[in-house]
């Protein structure tokens, strides 16, 4: 989330193009309770920036968002791990999860999938078809993320789609972006760092034309 991303942190090239997006009215940073206070200065002076302590669990932390959101209709979730989101895909997936209680980001898997047993033999190809990687950002109407929890109980899940959907609601499926990669190994913010470094990707800019 701090971590160096072409002079910036992380979470910076989020909220930058979460705010350009022009959508949402606030941003709620959840972060884990002992960073909270270093992740509150690194967002001082950005308006429209709230930052909380999360939960012990990924569902835990959104039920917590939820909480902050006040009485906004569609909430958005997003990884802080993703920084190259563009506003384009916030602003698609909030239009359509008005309309239709959801809006899920993902790519529809194009490599064969296997699955293999603990020692990597191969055991079984998975038809692909219909298949999604799921990515953030993930956006629902207020009342489906109400009646979730409601189902939820104290339940944890990897991520808000797998919960709507055990609470018997239907999660639709958005077109995402290759670019929306996620930083979860040095590896990857290596990665990050070249294509940044290269002139691939960069911040969000203030202004949205067009």
């Amino acid at each position: 989330m701090l971590a160096d991303l072409g002079g910036h942190p992380v979470l910076l090239w989020c909220l930058q193009a979460g705010q350009v997006a022009g959508c949402f009215s606030e941003i709620v940073v959840v972060a884990p309770a002992e960073k909270r206070a270093a992740v509150a200065a690194a967002t001082r002076g950005r308006d429209g920036v709230r930052v909380i302590a999360g939960g012990a669990t990924r569902t835990a932390s959104s039920w917590a968002a939820l909480d902050a959101a006040g009485d906004a209709d569609v909430i958005a979730i997003h990884d802080a791990a993703r920084p190259f989101v563009p506003p384009s895909l916030f602003r698609r997936c909030v239009e359509i999860a008005r309309a239709e209680g959801s809006a899920v980001a993902g790519l529809p898997l194009a490599d064969t999938v296997r699955r293999a047993d603990e020692a990597g033999a191969s055991r079984e190809e998975i038809e692909r078809e219909g298949l999604w990687a799921a990515q953030t950002p993930q956006v629902f109407r207020r009342d489906v993320l109400e009646r979730t929890r409601a189902a939820a109980g104290a339940r944890s899940f990897s991520d808000d789609a797998a919960a709507v959907v055990a609470a018997g609601l239907s999660v639709k499926m958005v077109p995402g972006e290759r670019r929306n990669l996620k930083i979860t190994t040095f590896e990857d913010l290596s990665y990050a760092r070249e294509l940044v470094d290269k002139g691939l990707v960069g911040l969000a800019a203030r202004q949205v034309t067009g």
